[in-house]
């Protein structure tokens, strides 16, 4: 399983997970997933809910178990 979305990971830079307390998403749902399972299951992704979307629908298709974050559910319609 991978969790991306926009401010979902700790930190951006994995050499940061020490120092930074982390943010966790709008709702801190995923606060510390980053520090506990690594910057390669917990990422945070640029602000382009399409990106995100595509991203998670590439993954499922390769056998992948993506968990992809819409911030709020008006940007889900970019996607």
């Amino acid at each position: 399983m991978v969790a991306f979305g926009e401010d979902v990971a700790d930190s951006s830079r994995a050499q940061n997970l020490a120092v930074v307390k982390g943010k966790g998403g709008v709702f801190k749902v995923t606060h510390g997933l980053q520090t506990e399972f690594g910057y390669q299951r917990a990422f945070n992704t640029p602000l382009a809910e399409a990106a995100v979307v595509g991203r998670a629908i590439g993954m499922a298709a390769r056998g992948m178990k993506p968990v992809a974050e819409i911030q709020f559910f008006d940007y889900i319609w970019p996607a």
